[in-house]
């Protein structure tokens, strides 16, 4: 069965109602609408769903992760440059003029996501994935659907960044896409405006609500358009959100704590401030605990052990530091390697979500939801699963491993 896996980032389930998506209701009348886990990783939620792996396997956790490679002659060029444009008076700015030294220096490799990692620290992060999820091999040793499907020789489509700039090129580009002979087999589409909107005003659905109704007519068209290419309507749709959006009550600047312990940034520590997590590295023990009681008295916030990083599914190696901090939901790190102008009103990534707008989100029709399992809150895990089911891709996959055991046997 055909299958459109709509994924629009940074919707909550507390955004769906008639009033707001019908669209969304509509599809999954009778079937299952409603929150899903929530998964502490960053770039991570995203080769979770393409693997059926959490992060402690697939080893993809935060956007950025320590690089060791040696800097060259045009990365220290492309960062004065972005020293330069780090002068400008606005995010929206200092992001602009690091688009464009990243594209003069390294057109011809995909945009890192957007940050404001300060310059002398550049050198010290890499990427957490270099290959987009949809290409052979993306995750290594890790399988992706798409390498699943590749194999099979199923042919599969790819609609958001860096194929289409904007949500509103989506249903056009899906429309050429259909004009073509070949039906793709699975569909893989991304709308992002509402992540932006999310930080900006919060999980508020009435100043959400222009935007809501514009994604509402955009599902719609995308949904009508989908069923009406396949005879009979035989496509299966599911939308779903990598995580929702916690609205913002605090504020936390780390910076005069590591001021007032005399830890000096690249001589005693290496750190990254996404936004609700601080990770930090370094050679000296006695640092890393300067580090802990600075913290240790500072509410709202949790440093978590060996044992509380299995229990999240974080990888087992450096990418999460070697002193690894949580915010609790609803506190932010500000300023930190994205943002400096303005605190954000809405945020996601968070260790423990309690909220519902926080959590994310998971809607399919009647014949999908009688596949996903009723004991328990489902997963993004869960959802892969029923993608390769319906897909017959599992079937495909225990088929090869019955004949690799028949060969190995006969040899």
């Amino acid at each position: 069965m055909p299958i459109a896996l709509i994924l629009v980032d940074a919707l909550s389930p507390t955004y769906v109602s008639r009033s707001t998506l019908p669209s969304i209701v509509d599809l999954a009348r009778d079937g299952f609408t409603g929150p899903l886990a929530n998964l502490y990783a960053y770039r991570g939620i995203e080769a979770t769903l393409f693997t059926g792996r959490f992060p402690s396997e697939h080893g993809v956790w935060g956007e950025f992760r320590p690089s060791l490679g040696a800097e060259r002659a045009s990365d220290r060029l492309m960062r004065l440059m972005i020293r330069a444009g780090d002068l400008l008076p606005a995010d929206r700015l200092r992001f602009d003029a690091r688009y464009i030294a990243h594209r003069l220096n390294r057109s011809h490799q995909p945009l890192p996501t957007v940050n404001l990692i300060p310059p002398r620290l550049l050198s010290r992060f890499s990427r957490s994935v270099e290959t987009p999820i949809g290409q052979p091999g993306s995750l290594g040793l890790h399988r992706t659907l798409f390498d699943e499907l590749r194999a099979a020789r199923r042919p599969f489509e790819l609609v958001g960044y860096p194929v289409v700039g904007r949500d509103e090129q989506i249903v056009p580009h899906v429309r050429m896409r259909l004009h073509q002979a070949d039906r793709p087999d699975f569909w893989y589409i991304k709308f992002s405006a509402l992540d932006t909107l999310g930080h900006r005003y919060g999980p508020d659905t009435l100043r959400l609500g222009p935007a809501l109704a514009k994604l509402d007519r955009q599902l719609a068209e995308l949904f009508a358009m989908l069923q009406s290419a396949y005879p009979g309507g035989e496509i299966d749709l599911i939308v779903v959100s990598d995580h929702g959006m916690s609205r913002v009550s605090r504020t936390f600047d780390i910076r005069p704590l590591l001021k007032r312990a005399n830890l000096e940034l690249g001589r005693d520590y290496l750190y990254f401030l996404d936004s609700t997590t601080i990770r930090m590295w370094s050679e000296s023990q006695r640092v890393l605990e300067a580090f802990a009681r600075c913290l240790a008295d500072q509410p709202d916030l949790r440093i978590l052990d060996a044992d509380a990083r299995a229990g999240l599914h974080l990888p087992d190696d450096d990418s999460s530091g070697d002193l690894l901090v949580a915010l609790d939901e609803g506190n932010v790190v500000f300023p930190d390697f994205f943002r400096r102008q303005t605190p954000p009103a809405g945020m996601h990534g968070y260790a423990f979500v309690q909220s519902p707008s926080g959590l994310p989100f998971l809607a399919v029709g009647p014949a999908l939801a009688a596949l996903l399992p009723s004991d328990r809150r489902l997963s993004h895990v869960d959802v892969w699963a029923l993608m390769r089911r319906r897909l017959n891709l599992a079937e495909r996959r225990d088929a090869q491993l019955a004949n690799e055991s028949v060969c190995t046997f006969s040899s």
